[in-house]
């Protein structure tokens, strides 16, 4: 909508803004100029970039870079004042319990849940409020050779829950490439820029700051900084190490680096902002610049101010804010980069047997819903679907699927604990891989994984993913949107007119019609087929045992039900109406929150041909506390008496059927059967 240089103006454009001006109003919008002015206009409903210049010594000389922000200070008051927003902030932190049917179990999974909030709030007045900010740093390139670059923040306010809040640089000189004082510089430059982001709320993080609500309630906030979310090179330039090459790598403790892979127990000395500060200091008291290398070579860090080392020391600590990455860890890092190609290598000399099988099982999953389905996957060099081989190479995922749960109580940490035990000692296995070296950095981080949950939440409070998907919208703005010289201001300002006309559309939507479906239902059908006959649909499934007798189960199943007060006796020339998608919304028992499921029951999904068609499984509630796993298989609607009954035909894995022959049990054979259901039991 923005996109001032594909936009076609029509002679007579007229819009009625209602939602800004308050009233309707029609005008009209003739030229470029037109456009371009209303867009100017309607931008200064929202706060727009500051610009600053930084002044960084490189040798003899001042070098000037220019910062473009908002003030973290300003922003987050803007959102404590939003009606829709505010009313969602967290500002105490709490500690949670629920009863697993013997004991009150803690779980965690926001960050005022956590141990690490508790204590911030400790610190500061009974009578204030913390505001915590989660901050995102990375290197963008937005050119398609890298040649150009960006270096984006993107920050969250850790007070809103997860779901409101992932709802969705300097260039290499050859005079200086490659030489110590130049990586000291850039490093210097990072923390002079990010200094200019954390101006606003450095006071407030010391002294506090009064903020006017939503509620009209004036409240005493001081800040600080929980969770910083980035990726190891920017971890490490960010606690000032020298990364991978350093003799201390961990952000987080001080592990030399030719113990990495030994990483349990833990109980090396975690690294601290004023450890790091008194380092400085004894540093720069020593008059011979050998001696001042020599101290701080130690631990391999640079002599340059850190820019969190402003912040209140009691609250912000950068080495305790830096978390866990799951996405650069894990799906980019240790399985992407590390373990997928050794997989590779080891399912190749498995022989050609077993990598058809681990193609065949990417093939055979289902496509659900937001899943992503590969093909050809052992000729991919990175994917994320590492459950696909588990029965090749097992216990490769326990610990990534305890690292992904959203909530956590203190019996799936414990566990998680024990996972990650087990996964390190298969990984320093010498007859599963007798040339690999695992001593790195991101495999050790995973033993700071379950003290990062205990004190920051789960790992979707500080993954990198959410934020990842802003890149995309800056390299089209610089694609499309610029003329590629002084790119900054260009792609900032085309940023702002976006969020300018979010922030339109929001208003428009709250002052036109409510046209939104209500979600307050427990099922939904989709997908509606043509009528068919009760005759048609046994001679369609003749070859499905689970379709035997349909005609006749369906009578007896009708007959049962308690509001059926008349004999029901359907003729197989009598009509039914099929559909192959249900929507499901149900208490989860993991956050106790309300989760929508998707269903489907279809002979082709998404383009696929099935073979037996594509039927997913659920859940049955009745009244006792089991709830029996079944396939769908047919979904319907009978009218009986002016009365629609949604029922499904189900497969029904784990009902009692009877006895169990001893050569069943040998053989390991289950006997299933079919039986018909009302749709509502389906949880």
């Amino acid at each position: 909508m923005h996109d001032l240089q594909h936009l076609q103006i029509q002679p007579r454009a007229l819009f009625a803004p209602r939602s800004i001006c308050g009233r309707t109003e029609d005008f009209t919008l003739k030229n470029y100029a037109n456009v371009w002015n209303t867009w100017e206009a309607a931008s200064h409903h929202l706060m727009p970039f500051e610009k600053n210049t930084i002044t960084v010594p490189l040798d003899d000389n001042d070098v000037e870079y220019t910062v473009y922000f908002h003030s973290l200070w300003d922003w987050g008051v803007d959102l404590l004042q939003h009606p829709d927003i505010g009313p969602h902030c967290i500002f105490d932190a709490q500690q949670l319990s629920k009863f697993d049917g013997d004991l009150f179990i803690r779980f965690i999974d926001e960050p005022w849940t956590t141990d690490e909030f508790w204590e911030c709030q400790s610190q500061i007045p009974p009578e204030a409020k913390p505001l915590v900010f989660i901050l995102y740093a990375d290197k963008l390139k937005l050119s398609s050779f890298g040649r150009e670059k960006g270096y984006p923040v993107i920050t969250h306010l850790a007070n809103l829950p997860v779901a409101i809040r992932n709802g969705n640089g300097v260039k290499d000189d050859p005079k200086y490439k490659g030489t110590q004082r130049f990586t000291n510089f850039k490093v210097a430059v990072w923390h002079a820029a990010f200094n200019k982001v954390l101006a606003s709320i450095i006071p407030p993080s010391k002294h506090g700051h009064w903020a006017n609500c939503w509620d009209d309630v004036v409240r005493l906030f001081y800040t600080l900084v929980l969770i910083l979310s980035m990726d190891y090179e920017e971890q490490s330039v960010m606690f000032l190490t020298q990364g991978v090459i350093s003799n201390f790598p961990c952000p987080i403790c001080l592990i030399s680096k030719d113990k990495l892979s030994s990483v349990m127990p833990h109980n090396y000395t975690l690294c601290t902002c004023q450890a790091m500060n008194d380092l400085l200091i004894k540093a720069r008291a020593e008059h011979c610049k050998g001696q001042q290398e020599a101290i701080l070579k130690g631990q391999s860090i640079y002599d340059v101010d850190n820019a969190f080392h402003e912040m209140n020391h009691k609250t912000t600590d950068v080495h305790c804010a830096l978390c866990y990455d799951h996405l650069h860890i894990v799906l980019r890092g240790l399985f992407g980069d590390h373990m997928w190609p050794e997989l590779q290598a080891l399912i190749g000399l498995l022989g050609r047997d077993f990598t058809v099988k681990v193609g065949q099982n990417f093939d055979a999953l289902p496509c659900w819903h937001n899943m992503n389905h590969f093909n050809a996957v052992m000729a991919i060099m990175f994917t994320d679907g590492i459950f696909a081989a588990h029965d090749i190479l097992s216990n490769t995922d326990e610990l990534d699927l305890y690292a992904a749960l959203e909530v956590h109580t203190t019996k799936t940490i414990a566990a998680g604990c024990e996972a990650l035990q087990s996964f390190l000692e298969l990984m320093n296995s010498e007859a599963l891989w007798p040339d690999k070296n695992w001593s790195f950095p991101k495999i050790h981080l995973a033993a700071h994984l379950f003290d990062d949950i205990e004190a920051k939440g789960a790992t979707h409070n500080y993954n990198t993913k959410p934020n990842e998907k802003y890149h995309s919208p800056l390299k089209e703005s610089y694609q499309q949107q610029t003329n590629f010289k002084n790119v900054a201001p260009q792609i900032l300002h085309a940023d702002h007119w976006s969020l300018v006309s979010e922030f339109i559309h929001d208003k428009v939507d709250k002052t036109g019609p409510d046209t939104n479906i209500t979600s307050n239902f427990h099922i939904r059908f989709g997908s509606r087929q043509l009528k068919k006959s009760l005759e048609e649909i046994d001679e369609r499934h003749i070859d499905n045992p689970s379709f035997r007798w349909f005609h006749t189960k369906l009578n007896a199943f009708l007959n049962t039900l308690p509001t059926v007060l008349q004999q029901v006796n359907m003729l197989p020339s009598d009509e039914i109406i099929e559909f192959q998608f249900l929507k499901v919304n149900y208490e989860s028992l993991v956050d106790f929150c309300q989760t929508m499921d998707y269903l489907c029951c279809s002979p082709k999904f998404l383009l696929r041909p099935c073979t037996k068609g594509r039927t997913d499984s659920e859940g049955l509630g009745f009244s006792s506390c089991t709830a029996p796993l079944t396939r769908l298989l047919f979904l319907s609607t009978c009218n009986v008496n002016d009365t629609s009954y949604p029922i499904a035909l189900v497969c029904s894995y784990d009902a009692p059927i009877g006895r169990r022959l001893q050569k069943d049990k040998h053989l390991k054979f289950w006997h299933v059967r079919s039986e018909f259901i009302l749709a509502e039991s389906i949880i």
